[in-house]
């Protein structure tokens, strides 16, 4: 009988439960003394982290107001978990899901441990926390290797709990409530299935101040064109500021910095001309790549909608079309990651977000939970952008490049 692996992330907030000994505070991004990597080895994982998130879009559904926001950061790290308990077939499909084909576990341990060093942000406007931690069925027992390399690499700690206690569930949504500063109050709906192994959770905060924030006796009501071409009224933001800034025929797209200009939150608007599907379906990671050299620092005028939006989704079926295959059926193989000859399977990955942009900057979290059980142009003059219509944007850590989250807008909501 398969037994399952439940991983959780929460974006914004990351949350990862893990085999290891790690610190006690949540959001500590310190890796354990002594674990060596190399100050650069982040480089190896930011493009295919970025990539897995540009992908993860062709294949998961927008909400029932058309809009989406997922940490492709957080699903990376959770996944990364996994691998370590990755064997044969099932190890090569999570390594092609990761985008790391080559790259064997512990060099994706010394790039992920590299990350979360760099990621590691407590400046005066802002905050950038990554827990992890893995919570234990008690029936049963991490191997060694498994469980020192994800408490040295990802400074998780461990927690065994009692699956069929009405405290267990309790115990690991109050964790996910605290990693993700009361965001995301839970990755545990109910009890507990009783073929559980393992959930391994991740989580990440994100509070930042815009460098330069709306003033808000600029805010105003206006029109906001949906995607079935009728319009409702929103509260937008405005600014007029030099930014960098870039148009072309296909869309406008602009960056506003947090803090001190350490992250940003790109915008892309497309042209009316162009449907908010057809520009969907081009988005790639090599696309999002080839923009970041087209913008010029230039004097303009900032209308943006003020919005708050909660998303959740499971990814299955989108992993499964990225090339994991195995690892939701019986012919998984987990064998690195617990003791004894228990068959091990994910039965599923799930993912939680949620943002607040508004005058004074933006808070986000997300929170992705894998189980695993047994089987039972440049424009020259100032620029005029109006967001007054569905748009994608990303927010990105401009020091390593790596995209924290990707989101669609077609109904803000406040």
């Amino acid at each position: 009988m398969k037994k399952k692996i439940t991983a959780s992330l929460v974006g914004m907030s990351l949350l990862l439960p893990m085999t290891g000994c790690g610190t006690s505070n949540e959001g500590n991004l310190q890796i354990a003394e002594g674990v060596e990597f190399g100050e650069k080895d982040y480089e190896k994982i930011v493009d295919p982290s970025n990539e897995l998130g540009f992908k993860l879009m062709d294949q998961i559904d927008i909400d029932d107001k058309g809009n989406l926001f997922i940490s492709p950061t957080s699903l990376w790290m959770a996944l990364a978990l996994v691998y370590n308990g990755a064997d044969d077939a099932t190890k090569e499909e999570v390594a092609k899901t990761l985008q790391v084909n080559g790259l064997e576990p512990m060099d994706v341990n010394r790039s992920n441990a590299s990350l979360m060093t760099v990621l590691n942000k407590d400046l005066k406007n802002i905050q950038l926390q990554i827990a992890n931690s893995i919570w234990l069925n008690e029936e049963f027992k991490f191997q060694e290797p498994f469980s020192q390399r994800t408490k040295d690499y990802f400074n998780a700690k461990i927690e065994e709990i009692d699956i069929k206690s009405n405290d267990s569930p309790k115990r690991i949504n109050d964790w996910v409530e605290r990693a993700t500063n009361g965001k995301i109050d839970k990755i545990v709906d109910g009890t507990l299935d009783e073929n559980l192994v393992a959930m391994l959770l991740n989580a990440i905060y994100f509070k930042g101040d815009w460098k330069y924030p709306f003033d808000k006796k600029d805010t105003e009501n206006r029109n906001f064109s949906l995607t079935d071409g009728t319009e409702k009224e929103v509260p937008f933001m405005k600014l007029e500021e030099k930014l960098s800034y870039t148009a072309n025929y296909e869309f406008q797209a602009i960056k506003l910095p947090y803090g001190e200009g350490e992250m940003s939150m790109t915008i892309v608007l497309p042209n009316e001309q162009k449907s908010f599907k057809e520009f969907k379906d081009t988005l790639s990671a090599e696309k999002w790549t080839a923009l970041q050299s087209d913008f010029n620092s230039l004097k303009g005028t900032l209308l943006l909608p003020k919005f708050k939006m909660e998303y959740e989704a499971e990814l299955n079926d989108a992993l499964e079309a990225l090339g994991m295959t195995s690892a939701f059926t019986d012919k998984a193989n987990f064998s690195k990651m617990v003791e004894g000859d228990s068959s091990l399977f994910i039965s599923k990955v799930k993912q939680k977000t949620y943002i607040d942009v508004n005058e004074e900057g933006t808070e986000a979290a997300a929170v992705t939970g894998i189980s695993v059980d047994t089987a039972s142009a440049p424009a020259d003059d100032p620029f005029v952008m109006e967001v007054n219509r569905p748009f994608f944007f990303t927010i990105t850590d401009d020091e390593t490049g790596v995209v924290l989250f990707i989101g669609f807008v077609a109904n803000p909501e406040m």
